[in-house]
């Protein structure tokens, strides 16, 4: 036989259409009749028989082909490209995707004063994560000392609350920890949605002296999971935002989440027109300045700018989700709520069809309570009543949320109050 009566894949105006496992089966089916009719045979299709199972394999690696097929194509789109394929297509913008990042906490350890707690030392939080010390650092003559602990595992997971840290390995002279506000989350590999929604902001790279331009560079520096920017080009400061940051006249406001401090600021730096103003103050968070040698266009003694930018108050989101009480609901849906709700608050969440996209919470960005009603119904035999957010435990209202350019929103499973409620 030279032809086939197995439907093939086509080019349409709307991308590739390829056919039904049902009539590629069907083809192969005719393919089979018609070699054994040329010798006069009459052939059973019935698909019990064994020529019958031969023909459903057949027809099942034809149908896996076209659909390699279909996914290649998909992966050519930026929109909806994955993986690899994604990562490929970043390389073209210069763009790599963003590696996970460790949880870190700020604690005050106690002990003999005058004496050494070494880096690495361990402390352990409720959720069994191991926290290790990232310096070593000296207890003064009143017996305490300030350090950050760095979790032992990267990911959104790892989370220590408010005074959640207790002493896990045993080193000379220390006594006790406490931890005044809770631990900063870390973050996952990027995400699909998170690294396109980059490589789209990024476009503006090559550019400078815009707010588009410093945000695509600075959101390119290793690290780095959250860039704010906003350009106050009028002649009078203002007060921007829920949080009214102010922004002097001629200045530009850049809050970062993540990255170093240097690779931060060097980035600003190649990006700023002359005479740009930087940021002044604080706000909720912490002003950074950093120093930045200009050795490429002058020889020695080199120019010397000190370029300024805002770390966010970390500020915790807590969610109420409250579900129909019916016997479909699976026995542990508390945790699959808590965890669905955190992946998508951190990562973004999109159904399979793509129909539903939800963006992570950012800074300066709205946080609504209802689009996560959509990601618990996705879940299944979940149905879902009401939703709110709020930066308080447990809320009981609040619809949506909007937090300060200088706050980057964050929760974890825990903050996700799941109440069954009669309907």
């Amino acid at each position: 036989m030279t032809t086939t009566s197995v439907p093939t894949p086509t080019f349409t105006p709307t991308g590739l259409s390829v056919p039904a496992p049902q009539a590629v089966l069907a083809g192969v089916q005719q393919d089979w009749v018609q070699a054994f009719a040329l010798n006069g045979k009459t052939l059973n299709t019935e698909l019990t028989t064994p020529q019958g199972q031969l023909q459903q394999s057949q027809s099942y690696m034809v149908s896996q082909f076209f659909a390699a097929m279909s996914a290649l194509v998909a992966n050519v789109d930026p929109m909806t490209s994955s993986g690899v394929y994604q990562d490929a297509l970043g390389r073209i913008y210069f763009l790599t995707r963003q590696s996970a990042t460790f949880a870190t906490v700020q604690a005050t350890v106690t002990g003999t004063p005058g004496q050494t707690l070494p880096a690495g030392s361990q402390a352990k939080s409720a959720d069994g994560t191991i926290w290790a010390t990232t310096t070593a650092v000296v207890y003064s003559l009143t017996s305490t000392a300030s350090v950050t602990l760095q979790a032992n595992v990267a990911g959104s997971g790892p989370a220590a609350i408010i005074n959640g840290l207790s002493i896990y390995q045993q080193v000379a002279g220390w006594e006790g920890i406490t931890n005044a506000a809770p631990s900063v989350p870390g973050t996952d590999v990027e995400s699909r949605q998170a690294f396109e929604q980059r490589r789209f902001e990024s476009v503006s790279i090559g550019g400078s002296g815009t707010a588009a331009a410093v945000r695509a560079a600075v959101g390119n520096v290793t690290g780095v999971t959250d860039v704010f920017v906003y350009n106050n080009g009028g002649d009078t400061a203002i007060n921007y935002g829920t949080s009214t940051y102010p922004i002097p006249a001629h200045s530009i406001a850049i809050v970062v989440s993540g990255g170093d401090n240097t690779a931060v600021a060097s980035a600003i730096h190649s990006k700023l027109d002359c005479g740009c103003g930087l940021p002044t103050a604080a706000g909720l968070g912490t002003l950074v300045s950093v120093s930045i040698v200009d050795s490429t266009n002058y020889i020695a003694p080199y120019p010397t700018y000190v370029v300024r930018f805002v770390r966010p108050l970390v500020t915790t989101v807590y969610f109420t989700i409250n579900v129909a009480n019916l016997s479909t609901l699976p026995i542990n849906y508390v945790a699959l709520i808590q965890q669905a709700v955190a992946n998508a608050f951190t990562n973004g969440f999109a159904s399979p069809d793509g129909t539903i996209v939800i963006s992570r919470a950012r800074v300066g960005g709205q946080i609504l309570a209802a689009e996560y009603l959509a990601i618990v119904q996705s879940l299944g035999n979940i149905a879902p009543v009401s939703a709110y957010v709020a930066t308080t435990a447990s809320p009981s209202s609040g619809g949506s949320l909007t937090l300060g350019i200088d706050q980057q929103p964050v929760t974890t499973a825990l903050n996700v109050t799941v109440n069954a409620v009669s309907i």
